[in-house]
């Protein structure tokens, strides 16, 4: 975990978010907004924090859910819990002489670090999962739009301001990337029991931190409790799951520089060499068995593990004779290996299975060189672009992981080759 130390913010915007929280009443915390070299702003301890203590805590009346939204909008409705949070958000920052105005005002301007705000020239360079992943969220929202906007057409006695595409985009942003998954408190919410908290959300994720959270209904707050301890001066982190750098990308903005949960997926690929390998009939066959066993999709590589369920398929792709009596006696072996009976079906179809993997390896591997070198001169070739200089940075930086994870994996195939 990064040790570094960061330079306290006290601009007029923290200074008023902060004077509104204390005109509160919200509990007083060791922690500061600050400004951090590598990762932007984040917040400070104020203080040595101890393993075990509670860093921050939410009173109920600070939480935005599900709950307290019923009382403006109503519950018989069909909007979930993340549509009617980012509706409230747009109509917050329309209210000049709202509650939550300090709040509102401190939440990110801009949201150009995400792949769903790439322009083109960048979007082109996504991997492609991560493309369908990105063009989903942009529909996905974009219904959500219309969700909103239904609901006000069929619901009058609300007053709201025209809201834009792009009103609604940011607010769903908001929600996407700072929401809490809120537990013990409500039941009921559609889509997700989640919600917006104060002060909480400034906190910035590493895979490193220990915590513990939930909603307190003894003292009705929403706290989170620190395993890790702190020194006065460090940043301090929550964790928000064990998500690789692609989904932290897609759904935050960001990515690690040492992330643990990396991975190559190679679907794509795989399904190519099937197309390539087999008749039509040969592969409806095996795509059946895949199916049937649980084995279909989800193929991926890490730095210090080929997994099991890619090994699977291309075991079973190594199999000849799809559609000639006799395949069956050859599918119980494969069933045998897939079941942990016996470690292969024999060394000349694991040898198969592995020259397809270090084949598949190849072409990721040469894709994956393309991209690090166009990406390396993309602002000479696309000068009237304009993108955030970390949106290139991020995804140069997942290109390299990528090639990384590759070139391991084909060195661990070369080994094994030799042993067989």
């Amino acid at each position: 975990m990064d040790k570094a130390r960061g330079t306290a913010i006290h601009d007029k915007k923290y200074e008023t978010f902060i004077q509104w929280l204390q005109a509160n009443n919200f509990p007083e915390s060791k922690l500061v907004l600050a400004n951090f070299t590598n990762t932007g702003r984040g917040m400070m301890a104020s203080d040595d924090i101890q393993a075990g203590e509670v860093i921050v805590s939410v009173p109920r009346k600070f939480l935005m859910t599900n709950e307290s939204l019923s009382k403006i909008y109503g519950s018989n409705h069909a909007l979930s819990s993340h549509q009617l949070l980012a509706l409230h958000l747009v109509m917050l920052k329309q209210d000049k002489q709202s509650w939550w105005k300090a709040y509102i005002d401190l939440l990110p301007v801009h949201f150009n670090t995400m792949p769903v705000k790439y322009t083109q020239s960048l979007l082109d360079h996504l991997p492609t999962a991560l493309k369908e992943q990105v063009s989903q969220q942009k529909e996905n929202i974009y219904s959500d739009y219309l969700a909103c906007l239904a609901y006000l057409k069929s619901n009058p006695a609300i007053i709201v301001e025209s809201i834009q595409p792009e009103d609604y985009e940011w607010a769903w942003l908001c929600v996407n990337t700072r929401c809490i998954h809120m537990t013990k408190m409500e039941h009921s919410a559609k889509g997700g029991n989640i919600a917006l908290a104060p002060m909480l959300d400034f906190l910035n994720h590493t895979t490193e931190a220990k915590i513990e959270s939930g909603y307190n209904v003894r003292n009705q707050s929403f706290e989170i409790k620190t395993l890790t301890p702190y020194r006065k001066g460090e940043q301090v982190y929550i964790n928000y799951g064990p998500h690789d750098n692609l989904a932290m990308l897609k759904e935050y903005g960001f990515v690690l520089s040492q992330n643990c949960y990396n991975f190559v997926l190679l679907d794509h690929e795989v399904w190519t060499l099937y197309e390539e390998m087999e008749t039509k009939q040969g592969f409806d066959v095996k795509k059946q068995i895949l199916e049937g066993a649980g084995y279909f999709g989800d193929y991926s590589i890490k730095d210090d593990e080929i997994s099991f369920r890619l090994m699977a398929a291309l075991r079973l792709l190594a199999l000849d004779g799809a559609t000639e009596p006799g395949f069956d006696r050859k599918v119980m072996d494969w069933h045998d290996v897939v079941m942990g009976q016996t470690d292969m079906i024999d060394p000349e179809n694991e040898r198969k299975a592995l020259i397809m993997l270090q084949s598949i390896c190849n072409r990721v591997a040469r894709q994956a060189e393309e991209e690090i070198e166009t990406l390396a001169h993309i602002t000479e070739k696309h000068p009237e672009a304009e993108f955030h200089p970390f949106a290139l940075y991020f995804l140069r930086q997942v290109w390299n992981e990528s090639n990384g994870i590759i070139t391991q994996t084909l060195a661990d195939v070369k080994e094994k080759l030799a042993t067989l």
